[in-house]
């Protein structure tokens, strides 16, 4: 027979308080686990540091839309344009590290960390990156009342007039000034550089006929080729594009080697919980596997990219170097 000892009053008294404290303190706890809510609970903002209708926002809404269905919670868009995407990219390196709000950013992030002497935050130790999303193409984009129907008659074209052509880009020091640039430098031209807040600003004036030519992001032009108001003449892959099968690369047009892609992707504040970060990686890859998605992407000149947030990070390390070389080839003046 098993018999059980008698406490003294003092144990009973500090057994009693214990359980009433463990009691408390299990009770503290559960209201605890009870109130921390579930990431996401209210809308996640995409901040775009370039114009609405431009590459950029086009896929950022794309990616926006799937993640506000997947999440539950409303993923909404906001544009902060202007000088090269780093008013926006400010802006969210000043925001709380709580995965609300996100840059979609594009390759201008890895070219403005050579390009300006002085940012309001640093492009690497202020971001954590989440998912690079796609690589997108480029296309050389000209004026239809430009009496050239290839990219030799345009080199020869714009070396009969110097200096008098105009180049529009999504501004000083976006992808599209430095793949005209790199196209520039590799036909021996001359002209005069016209930088935009964006795509969508420097597509309008090209379209009216206000400035000659870019090299920019093929998704938002396809319309204009389509009922002929802009006209592709060479795209900047070495290979050919099935959205453009009868238009020849740059490469293969006489310019050997020329080839510069942008990309775009999702960064979010330095230290952000890593749970947020894997979630959003997660849930992107799974958008960019489905096929309806890669369609959609297919029709815009890119491709998804997808992968790790070390993926990602190699990825702008890479780029930083790659167009520090080029800005510097190129002697563009630091802003």
């Amino acid at each position: 027979m098993l018999t059980v000892g008698r406490l003294s009053s003092s144990k009973a008294s500090a057994l009693v308080i214990a359980v009433l404290l463990a009691g408390i303190g299990m009770g503290c706890f559960g209201a605890y686990v009870q109130a921390a809510p579930l990431y996401p609970d209210r809308p996640i903002r995409l901040i775009v540091g370039f114009s609405a209708g431009g590459a950029t926002d086009t896929i950022a809404r794309m990616v926006g839309h799937q993640l506000s269905e997947r999440l539950g919670q409303s993923v909404v868009v906001e544009n902060k344009p202007g000088a090269g995407g780093t008013i926006a990219t400010g802006y969210v390196a000043s925001s709380p590290a709580d995965g609300y709000t996100l840059l979609f950013t594009s390759a201008s992030h890895a070219i403005n960390a050579t390009l300006y002497k002085s940012l309001p935050y640093d492009p690497v130790k202020d971001f954590e990156p989440v998912v690079p999303v796609a690589s997108t193409l480029n296309v050389l984009v000209i004026h239809p009342s430009m009496q050239a129907s290839t990219v030799k008659e345009f080199i020869d074209y714009v070396k009969a007039h110097p200096g008098e052509l105009t180049m529009a880009s999504g501004g000083i020091g976006s992808s599209s000034h430095l793949a005209g640039v790199l196209f520039n430098t590799m036909a021996g031209i001359k002209v005069t550089h016209i930088p935009y807040k964006g795509t969508a600003d420097s597509m309008r004036d090209l379209a009216a006929g206000e400035v000659d030519f870019t090299v920019d992001s093929v998704s938002a032009y396809l319309p204009y080729f389509e009922n002929g108001s802009l006209r592709p003449l060479g795209v900047g892959d070495l290979k050919r594009s099935s959205l453009l099968p009868k238009v020849p690369t740059i490469d293969e047009s006489g310019l050997s080697g020329y080839e510069v892609n942008a990309w775009v992707g999702i960064l979010a504040p330095a230290h952000v919980p890593r749970s947020v970060v894997e979630l959003l990686n997660r849930q992107v890859n799974d958008i960019l596997a489905l096929p309806k998605m890669q369609a959609q992407l297919q029709k815009q000149g890119s491709r998804p990219l997808g992968g790790t947030p070390e993926n990602y990070a190699e990825l702008i390390q890479s780029d930083i170097k790659k167009f520090s070389k080029l800005i510097e080839l190129a002697e563009i003046p630091r802003q």
